[in-house]
């Protein structure tokens, strides 16, 4: 996902370069399993949108975060929180842009959140060598 350079009002580099969505997963503290379904869910909505398709250049990030708390959400009780998100972007998105961002992007997957173990499996066999994730430990 090609992401540029994003700065917060103080002139802050908030996510950007080739660490931002390690920076992301790290601050919002989710479970590599969330991590997944949020990917599954960044996968359907490219299969979804025509290949035309673009963006502001903050989308991917927009998508990603939303993806990441969506998924939260869905598979967690103590889920990640709208301003969790607004504060990992340093006030480059405020709750209310996180409220609308999460709305938006529930609306292009048509609310279709559910995953079964076979999609699960089959996303983790075709990405395997991107994501290098060791699920042998305990931090699943």
């Amino acid at each position: 996902m090609p992401c540029s350079l994003i700065l917060n009002n103080n002139g802050d580099n908030v996510l950007g370069g080739g660490d931002s969505l390690m920076y992301i997963t790290a601050k919002s503290n989710v479970s590599k399993v969330t991590m997944i379904v949020g990917l599954i869910y960044v996968h359907r909505l490219k299969k979804t949108l025509p290949k035309t398709a673009r963006g502001a250049f903050d989308t991917p990030y927009k998508i990603f975060l939303s993806a990441i708390l969506v998924a939260s959400k869905y598979l967690s009780d103590h889920s990640l929180q709208n301003k969790t998100i607004a504060d990992i972007t340093s006030g480059l998105y405020t709750v209310k842009d996180v409220n609308t961002m999460e709305r938006s992007f529930l609306g292009l997957l048509k609310y279709n959140l559910w995953v079964d173990a076979d999609d699960f499996k089959t996303f983790l066999e075709e990405h395997q060598v991107e994501l290098d994730v060791d699920w042998t430990r305990d931090d699943i």
